[in-house]
């Protein structure tokens, strides 16, 4: 039998390193590549497009910024109260909140989401929030999970595109995106494009319900007050619908509100269960606004991707 050939320490040490380059530099090619392909964070101003995104002034002095929301809604009921009174108790209230919403110039708020996507619910995410209303514009910086990942929309620029970066291995790989906010990549990990983002946005959306409510004599709406497991008091309202149709993408819906401001700052929708399942519900999508605050100064730089305390810019 053929003696096995002796190979010296300093040989194999050798080998390791070539192999060691030679898987490097493809990768890292790759990487350059990506990173020369990338757009420079060069603000390109639009002029906004019709039906755009941005809240309409009723008048001037709306336009004030304004640290907290005056009282002034209705009443809530001591006691449950359902049928047509709560649906119109409830809807007089989301336009009193709707109108007071429309004088915040902006704000901030820990913004927590919990989404079924392709039918697996996927986990809570937590994330920095900021929002100016008009010209509308959203920040967002995750801080759970993929914590470091940033979003930015700002109407009016960047052609007005959705501006993202992931973090890790994938972040030199696609060191950042620039999409519409349609665009299937920006929606691949969210139910609902950044320019639905915002309490003025889910409180109009909440309106646009309610009036489809008090015209559907088989929905069913009870307000209600509760305390929940930190001992916090809420407002409530529940949310049962019973004709499912267009119109109707959820079948039992729980919103929580702020029992001063009455902002709804929780809100739980679950889809339509299978006949003669009424009671398995299953969650579709659950909101929640924590640490709100309101009439923050926020400037054009909370809304840059070129803000030095981003990391939007390249490595």
């Amino acid at each position: 039998m053929a003696a096995s050939p002796i190979v010296s320490p300093s040989r194999v040490r050798s080998n390791r390193w070539r192999w060691s380059l030679l898987c490097f530099v493809p990768i890292a090619g790759l990487a350059g590549t990506s990173w020369w392909l990338t757009a420079p964070l060069e603000d390109i101003e639009t002029n906004l497009p019709p039906g755009s995104h941005t809240r309409p002034i009723a008048d001037p002095a709306k336009s004030a910024s304004t640290p907290t929301l005056p009282q002034g809604p209705p009443a809530w009921p001591d006691h449950p109260l359902d049928g047509e009174p709560a649906k119109t108790l409830l809807l007089e209230t989301l336009l009193d909140v709707g109108k007071r919403l429309d004088r915040i110039d902006g704000y901030t708020a820990t913004f927590r989401k919990t989404e079924r996507l392709r039918g697996v619910l996927g986990a809570e995410q937590t994330l920095a929030m900021k929002v100016r209303q008009r010209p509308f514009a959203v920040y967002f910086k995750f801080l759970n999970p993929q914590a470091g990942k940033e979003v930015v929309y700002a109407e009016g620029h960047h052609e007005n595109k959705v501006i993202a970066h992931s973090t890790g291995v994938s972040r030199w790989l696609v060191p950042r995106l620039a999409v519409p906010p349609d665009h299937p990549l920006a929606m691949a990990e969210t139910r609902h494009s950044i320019t639905e983002a915002g309490l003025s946005n889910l409180n109009d959306k909440l309106i646009e319900f309610r009036r489809l409510d008090l015209k559907d004599h088989e929905a069913i709406t009870i307000l209600d007050r509760i305390t929940d497991d930190d001992g916090r008091p809420w407002l409530r309202s529940v949310h049962r619908h019973l004709n499912k149709n267009g119109s109707r993408p959820f079948y039992y819906v729980e919103v929580l509100y702020d029992v001063e401001s009455r902002i709804p700052l929780k809100i739980s929708n679950y889809d339509w269960p299978e006949p003669g399942r009424e009671e398995q519900l299953s969650l579709a999508e659950r909101y929640v606004y924590d640490d709100l605050k309101l009439g923050v100064p926020l400037s054009s730089l909370d809304f840059d991707p070129a803000n030095p305390a981003y990391a939007f810019h390249r490595y």
